[in-house]
């Protein structure tokens, strides 16, 4: 008998879901809020890539004259970046949808919420119930909305968040960005690239805290030697509009103000309407649901996968997350989540990544320059970039790694792929990719740890 899984969610997550179930030959269904795309592909991921994107060409262009090119950065034109984010963005979505469609995939427009284990009804956003809908399995991909304190919620104008960059038509001259996570990150050197005076809140956890304290320390650095005024060590309590702009207030009493202020200070699981309890599936005290490798919650034939899940929320965890979840909802085999091989990148100049582990009793590190690749001392930035490759010193297996550099991410893939494949250091080093490149480096380190 053919199986019926039903996917609750239009995102990353949801669209490998549906992708792997089908393939397996299940009769797949995806509830969907709004347009296959989700909140990531339409309004937050997506469009601040784009915006990123532009950030990196601007700094580019102002290096220039380090390679022999004349010339300087340009005022950004936002309402063209704007444009071009709408045409990628349904250029993006619309194949994946199309790509499902065409696997026979029902896609249907509405929040699902669980009338029992085996049943959810289809609400549209008015509340109005437009069907019920029975499966043999279910993937919960939901995603996650963003967390505001009371006294500091965007209104779309002089108060935003990620949400809005889709619909930033005008750029300001001033900037306060609250939050010293990724997209805080990511968008204090998107607005200091495009020449913005920007302000960065940080509070007591610092720049990146989920990261190595190297990293976060280094893209401090980086932005303050940029021109940005980063206020750390302290929490921005609440944003009150003033005659030019708005007026951000701190917990140790200081003010500052700008035109524009931008809040990014964590998201949540959007579980709240699916009422996971009548199912029997647990839900954790900070709203994800609890899940094994395999994507399976309390209730086994229900599944969850990317943000409903917890930290960390990234797009790539949940795009494995989804694949494995929907392989095993159809009753196909595949092997777990693995959470150490899943590399987590913020898109800054530079770049930070950082995957698997640097601790433990019997973690040992060894640090290399990019300059040990030619590449290194070709791209701008490479001669301040480092890698730091982590490994057991009991049995030399890779264990992690953190890079800050251009192209991080892409230099810590052949430690992902090593601690994948179970590799030591010895493997690794025995591996010579093609020169120059930047992926050398994850290679030097691993003789590094052999010949120090």
């Amino acid at each position: 008998m053919t199986p019926h899984v039903l996917v609750l969610g239009g995102g990353p997550a949801a669209w490998e879901a549906a992708r792997a179930a089908s393939v397996l030959g299940a009769q797949v269904t995806v509830v969907t809020e709004g347009p296959l795309g989700g909140r990531a592909g339409w309004h937050s991921l997506l469009p601040s890539k784009v915006w990123l994107h532009l950030a990196e060409m601007r700094l580019a262009q102002a290096e220039a004259h380090h390679v022999g090119l004349d010339g300087g950065p340009g005022a950004p034109a936002a309402p063209r970046v704007v444009a071009r984010i709408r045409d990628v963005a349904r250029a993006w979505n619309s194949a994946r949808a199309d790509a499902l469609r065409t696997q026979g995939v029902r896609v249907i427009e509405g929040v699902g919420t669980f009338l029992s284990p085996s049943e959810v009804a289809v609400r549209r956003a008015d509340g109005t119930e437009v069907g019920r809908l029975t499966a043999d399995a279910f993937v919960v991909a939901t995603g996650s909305v963003p967390i505001f304190p009371p006294q500091m919620r965007p209104d779309g104008r002089r108060v935003i968040a990620p949400r809005f960059a889709s619909h930033l038509e005008e750029l300001p001259r001033s900037v306060v960005v609250v939050g010293g996570g990724a997209t805080g990150s990511e968008f204090t050197f998107l607005f200091n690239a495009l020449g913005l005076d920007v302000t960065w809140v940080v509070d007591e956890q610092g720049v990146l805290p989920m990261f190595h304290s190297r990293a976060g320390r280094m893209l401090a650095e980086a932005m303050s030697a940029r021109g940005v005024r980063l206020l750390a060590g302290t929490r921005a309590t609440s944003i009150e509009p003033a005659a030019d702009g708005i007026t951000v207030s701190l917990a140790d009493g200081r003010q500052v103000g700008a035109e524009l202020a931008f809040i990014a200070v964590g998201r949540r699981p959007d579980t709240d309407r699916l009422a996971l309890e009548v199912a029997g599936v647990a839900v954790r005290e900070d709203g994800a649901v609890a899940v094994d490798a395999w994507g399976r919650t309390t209730v086994p034939h229900i599944f969850a996968a990317g943000d409903v899940t917890g930290k960390p929320m990234i797009a790539n965890r949940a795009m494995a997350q989804g694949y494995v979840a929907g392989t095993v909802a159809a009753g196909g085999t595949t092997p777990p989540v693995r959470e150490e091989t899943v590399v987590f990148a913020i898109y800054t100049e530079p770049q930070v990544a950082q995957v698997g582990t640097l601790q433990g009793e019997q973690v040992r590190t060894v640090t290399v320059p990019f300059t040990e690749s030619l590449k290194g001392l070709v791209v701008p930035g490479g001669n301040a970039g480092v890698l730091e490759l982590a490994y057991r010193a009991d049995d030399g297996h890779v264990v992690g790694g953190v890079a800050v550099g251009p192209h991080a991410a892409d230099v810590l893939t052949p430690v992902a792929q090593a601690i994948a494949a179970n590799m030591t250091v010895r493997h690794l080093a025995a591996l010579f990719p093609a020169h120059p490149t930047l992926s050398e480096v994850a290679f030097v380190a691993a003789r590094r740890a052999l010949w120090p």
